[in-house]
């Protein structure tokens, strides 16, 4: 395939405007051609042609001395007045006929486009013309006067044909070139960064933001490998750790079981038992962990959930937990939308977790979870009688490892629950709000009803 041949800006829009000139000169030289084409074949009388007439047709009066019965111009007017005065005949009538008496009033004066003529009857006579071409033929003359405004109206439209005509074309041209740099940029925001850029556009500083793009292009391609590598590593480097720390963790837990069959002191037993109870919670957050590991590497697929199912499941899931502890657990349906476009693991996930940490920081009272419609949204509400957030919390719990707020901090909080939650909304193009009722923490997850 050929090179394309590039130019600068600054040339190309040099380029344009030659064009663009020298195509109104071309539109100028037909016209003029075009207008002495007509002159030529008599169709079009000369400017001076109402003169010429005139001053032969004021030669005849002279010599005549009267007036003739019928008087037929062709390219002048005239006007025969009276010896008081008084028009005779004209073959102008109304304004213009006013007009005319006014700017040659003076029989003495010497003007460049009228002459006045005496008759020996004391009568006399004034022949005007103007300067201008005018059609030969009479109907045409009548219907169109003034030849000139109608050839130059006819220049103009021809002009702005021309220019409607240039402008399209010239912006399909750039908008060819530019529509090479809006690909560009879509294939990069849509992360499609195996195919090469195309950066020949045939301006050579759109070649130069291509090109750039390009650059940007291999540079983020390198930069996504390196981390997906990076989070391949880290992923086996959690998966090793946690199965070298679980055996150990497997034979103390089933040591200190053992123990605690025995017959102890209060005091050993009580050793034996923070042995058992840390060990537990060391587990918990090694499968934290994990769940982290494999929750950054997760491309789970959007398909049509039910609501309802999703109800149904979260009341099944948390059920024995709210029942653990004799807290009353409300779920509700209300929303009139029936289903959402939603990845249904990474979904109920979330709401196990913040459903979860609702019962877990209420010592009494009720947890009511309920999903409704807000306009082109679907909103999941849980809301608990706990001790609520700190204002400081509502600024950090998203964050990964966070508990330094001691309002929600047990020994099963590692700082983890509320920041997959807001992975999973950001995943689905949501938000998740944290804020406190009347009488405890209030968790929102919002999420579009995507079509």
């Amino acid at each position: 395939m050929a090179k394309i041949k590039t130019i600068g800006l600054t040339r190309y829009v040099t380029n344009v405007l030659l064009l663009a000139f020298s195509g109104i000169v071309a539109i100028l030289l037909v016209a003029l051609v075009s207008f002495q084409l007509l002159i030529s074949s008599g169709k079009i009388a000369p400017a001076n042609a109402g003169e010429t007439e005139a001053r032969a047709e004021v030669v005849k009066l002279k010599e005549s001395q009267s007036f003739p019965s019928k008087l037929t111009p062709k390219f002048y007017d005239y006007i025969h007045f009276a010896e008081n005065g008084t028009v005779k005949s004209a073959s102008v009538s109304g304004d213009a006929l006013k007009k005319t008496i006014k700017d040659y009033k003076d029989r003495n004066e010497s003007y460049s486009t009228a002459a006045y003529v005496t008759f020996s009857d004391g009568t006399y006579a004034l022949v005007f013309w103007q300067y201008k071409a005018q059609f030969t033929n009479d109907a045409l003359r009548k219907l169109f006067p003034n030849f000139e405004i109608l050839f130059f109206i006819g220049i103009t439209i021809v002009l702005l044909l021309f220019f409607s005509l240039f402008v399209r074309r010239t912006s399909k041209q750039l908008k060819a070139k530019l529509i090479l740099v809006e690909k560009a940029s879509q294939q990069i925001a849509q992360r499609e960064l195996d195919s090469d850029i195309k950066t020949e556009t045939g301006i050579v500083e759109f070649d130069h933001v291509l090109q750039s793009i390009d650059d940007m292009r291999g540079a983020l391609k390198e930069s996504l490998m390196q981390q997906w590598e990076t989070q391949q590593q880290r992923k086996q480097e959690i998966a090793a750790l946690t199965h070298d720390i679980n055996t150990p963790l497997t034979v103390i837990n089933g040591n200190a079981e053992l123990l605690l069959e025995d017959q102890l002191g209060n005091e050993q037993r009580q050793l034996i038992e923070n042995i058992h109870d840390s060990g537990i919670k060391t587990k918990q957050y090694i499968e934290l962990l994990q769940q982290i590991s494999n929750f950054d590497v997760i491309q789970e697929e959007k398909i049509v959930v039910s609501l309802e199912s999703i109800m149904e499941e979260l009341t099944k899931t948390l059920s024995p937990l709210a029942k653990q502890k004799k807290i009353t657990l409300t779920v509700r349906n209300e929303s009139a939308v029936k289903t959402i476009l939603a990845a249904p693991v990474m979904l109920m996930r979330a709401l196990v977790n913040i459903g979860e940490n609702a019962i877990r920081f209420t010592d009494s009272g009720d947890v009511t979870i309920k999903v409704q419609q807000a306009e082109q949204k679907i909103v999941f509400i849980v809301e608990d009688n706990g001790p609520g957030f700190s204002g400081e919390a509502i600024l950090h719990a998203k964050e990964m490892f966070w508990q330094q707020d001691q309002s929600r901090t047990s020994d099963h909080n590692y700082g983890i629950g509320l920041s997959i939650v807001d992975r999973v909304a950001k995943f689905h193009n949501g938000q998740l709000k944290l804020e406190n009722t009347h009488v405890g923490g209030k968790v929102t997850l919002i999420l579009p009803v995507d079509k």
